[in-house]
């Protein structure tokens, strides 16, 4: 990424590319103000004037007035679609499945709350319908057993029917309905002449209430489900990495847009891509869990959601993103899917919204802007949801956390090193004034420069002044069993004078 921000805009304008080698790559594009203000003929493909015989299959072509999206459904078609959309919904289907509708229907509760509305409404009415119809038959079919339908019984005035007030089949599927909802109009009910009516009769209305009941519970929990509760859970569109005290996060957001809260919420982070193992398996699609937390230093994944709240993600030696830069984050191959679990806290039911990040949907060097204020008017802390994508660039190095920490090794090495040769030059005798640091720090530059002095030599060389052999045998921890300095060749018997054209001189 460029580290170069355009002036006078809100984010710097960038482009996500193809490369030769199929990945997806982002540039940024340094656009002028009169760019978008004033635009001319030099912005369009006008190639195509220039040359009768041009043809572009890729562009848009007409029929009329209408236009042909052909080439736009074959790009979507193609295109590889993420496993988690930034709605929640997961991009996976089973095939293949061994007795499939078997299971299903020894679990008939789940698979009717998990159908589709209109399903649920069709089952719903077809419930009532079948039964109905179907008791309907067997009271026609006692009445007309015991004779109720023949003319001579019914004009005979002596004759008592099973159902009173039955003529056809259109009266039995009325009493049927009458019987199962216990509606009792008054004109048609069962006499004691047939036992078998009186049984059916008990019967319909128990199966009448176990169907109310069961269709009543199906409908209520999938009002109730609190999947509807993960519309009003945001997440940003992309995340960030930025650096905070020195290591890099990867940071996102999340926010609640009721008023009402989700209690004992806690965030997770899970990082999908191709993983070869040492034997050389290769494990599509590996589920790697990212330690992420809603503190400054990435832990504890619980939260309060009295606003949106930035998750951040340490990358340090154990996160998958630990020597990944950003021309190496954009050249990858993962999804980050990120989710939010918590309670509703007006029905008790936990609930689970979800987002994922592709890799060019992590903006490298830049964090979010904050949402939160006082009105001091209202006298209340005033959140701006509309800012929870807002991002602003910040001074991130364009490098990996990997990167970053060998830099801060040998910063702190070589701070080291210098910090042990002062300590030891004090122990013989230094003479420290500041003629003699100036003459010695040029002697050790020019001793450092020198291609001939081998590295292990340069390392352990120091500046030196006049100090004689009987005060470094007072320190017997630098010199061996020969009289030799353990960091560098022997000392000479005689004492040793430095002088400014020779200012070096080997422990």
């Amino acid at each position: 990424l460029a580290e170069e921000y355009v002036p006078g805009r809100a984010s710097p304008t960038f482009i996500t590319i193809e490369n030769e080698k199929g990945m997806l790559e982002q540039i940024q594009v340094n656009l002028d103000e009169d760019d978008f203000t004033n635009p001319n003929g030099s912005y369009f493909n006008n190639v195509g004037f220039g040359d009768p015989d041009y043809k572009d299959d890729n562009m848009l072509t007409r029929n009329g007035s209408i236009p042909n999206t052909k080439y736009i459904k074959d790009l979507k078609r193609n295109a590889k679609r993420r496993i988690v959309s930034k709605s929640g919904d997961c991009n996976t289907q089973l095939y293949r499945v061994s007795s499939k509708k078997k299971r299903f229907m020894k679990d008939v509760f789940t698979t009717m709350v998990d159908m589709q509305w209109r399903y649920t409404l069709l089952a719903f009415v077809a419930s009532f319908l079948v039964s109905w119809l179907i008791f309907a038959v067997m009271w026609w079919f006692i009445s007309y057993v015991h004779g109720d339908y023949l003319i001579e019984n019914i004009n005979n005035s002596t004759f008592i029917p099973c159902i009173l007030a039955n003529k056809n089949f259109a009266s039995a599927f009325l009493f049927s309905v009458e019987t199962q909802h216990t509606i009792g109009y008054g004109s048609r009910q069962t006499t004691e002449e047939c036992p078998d009516g009186i049984i059916l009769q008990c019967v319909q209305s128990i199966v009448g209430v176990i169907i109310q009941a069961c269709m009543a519970g199906i409908v209520f929990a999938k009002l109730s489900r609190p999947k509807s509760r993960t519309k009003t859970v945001v997440f940003s569109k992309s995340a960030v990495v930025t650096q905070r005290n020195g290591q890099l996060f990867l940071l996102f957001r999340v926010g609640n847009v009721r008023s009402s809260h989700l209690l004992e919420a806690h965030v997770r982070a899970q990082l999908i891509q191709k993983v070869v193992t040492e034997e050389g398996e290769n494990i599509f699609f590996h589920q790697q869990e990212l330690k992420v937390g809603t503190q400054m230093d990435g832990g504890e994944d619980r939260t309060l959601l009295l606003w949106p709240v930035t998750v951040g993600h340490l990358i340090d030696k154990d996160s998958p993103l630990w020597k990944l830069s950003p021309k190496d984050l954009l050249n990858s191959n993962f999804e980050i899917v990120v989710t939010l679990e918590g309670s509703i806290e007006s029905t008790g039911n936990t609930t689970q919204a979800r987002s994922s990040f592709l890799p060019n949907e992590v903006l490298w060097g830049y964090r979010f802007d904050n949402l939160v204020s006082y009105a001091k008017k209202q006298g209340v802390y005033a959140i701006d949801c509309s800012a929870i994508n807002r991002v602003v660039p910040d001074n991130t190095p364009r490098m990996s956390a990997y990167r970053v920490q060998e830099i801060k090794k040998k910063k702190i090495s070589s701070a080291t090193f210098r910090s042990v040769s002062h300590q030891q030059l004090s122990l013989v005798g230094l003479n420290t004034n500041a003629a003699a640091k100036k003459i010695s720090l040029q002697s050790w530059n020019s001793l450092k420069r020198d291609p001939a002095v081998p590295a292990a030599r340069q390392r352990y060389s120091v500046p030196a002044r006049s100090y004689s052999v009987s005060q470094i045998h007072s320190l017997p921890e630098l010199l061996d069993e020969e009289g030799v300095g353990r960091l560098g060749g022997p000392l000479a018997e005689g004492g040793v004078q430095g002088t400014e054209d020779a200012h070096l001189h080997r422990m």
